[in-house]
């Protein structure tokens, strides 16, 4: 990156780290793949919501987080990918009015670590996302599952964010869920959320687009699991 886009990233009030031509090989599993014309890893989400807004609306932009299940051609990618793995971690035990508990956590944690957080808490229902390679995020955008459990059988709400840096509070009663598959419902959007609390991606809807100036893509970084309390270390 050159003097310029430094001065450029300081001006838009960015405290990520911005690469050209990064090699995605060191961003996936697989460690192959071609370069992306542009790596942006943010700083959080106010920094990350600071990016989507100075980023033209036509820029292709994906989300990405450990990249478990992501393979790149070796032409690697046009446009601009977010790399979401450290920015967006926040995890901690909300409390709810039933004999349920909740964990609010952010996209960018890798699914077992949820499964180990929900046991060092007495809450169950989550092991199977310890068999989940890949972010929590990611999960949710592809309702992942094992071992007879699905990510969205536990989710209580997510929050996302869209290309014009507006967070909005989701329920699983706004999407399409499926097997391995989750489409956001034809529905009139959600009011955005006034900036404060706790919302932490990774998942883009769908996975790779350029988005527009209606602000018709969403990501989720964060969600809220609904778990039942037990015995964790039985669990």
């Amino acid at each position: 990156m050159n003097m310029a886009e430094t001065d450029n990233l300081a001006a838009a009030g960015l405290r990520g780290e911005l690469k050209r031509g990064e090699p995605m090989a060191r961003h996936t599993s697989w460690r192959a793949g071609g370069r992306a014309d542009r790596a942006y890893a943010p700083a959080d989400l106010d920094d990350l919501a600071a990016f989507l807004r100075a980023t033209p609306a036509d820029e292709p932009l994906l989300m990405v987080g450990l990249g478990s299940n992501l393979l790149v051609r070796d032409g690697g990618l046009r446009g601009t990918v977010v790399l979401t793995h450290w920015a967006l971690r926040q995890v901690q035990v909300a409390a709810m009015e039933d004999r349920h508990g909740a964990i609010e956590a952010g996209a960018g944690i890798p699914s077992p670590q949820i499964a180990r957080f929900a046991a060092v808490h007495g809450l169950v229902g989550a092991e199977f996302l310890a068999g989940i390679p890949g972010t929590v995020g990611g999960a949710l955008a592809m309702n992942a599952g094992c071992y007879g459990g699905e990510t969205w059988d536990i989710v209580a709400g997510v929050t996302t964010i869209d290309r014009s840096g507006a967070l909005r509070e989701r329920s699983p009663d706004d999407y399409e869920i499926g097997y391995r598959s989750v489409a956001l419902r034809s529905i009139p959007p959600n009011p955005p959320l006034e900036k404060g609390g706790m919302s932490s991606t990774s998942a883009q809807l769908p996975p790779f687009s350029k988005g527009g100036s209606r602000g018709d893509s969403e990501w989720f970084v964060s969600a809220r699991f609904r778990l039942a309390r037990g015995d964790g270390e039985a669990s």
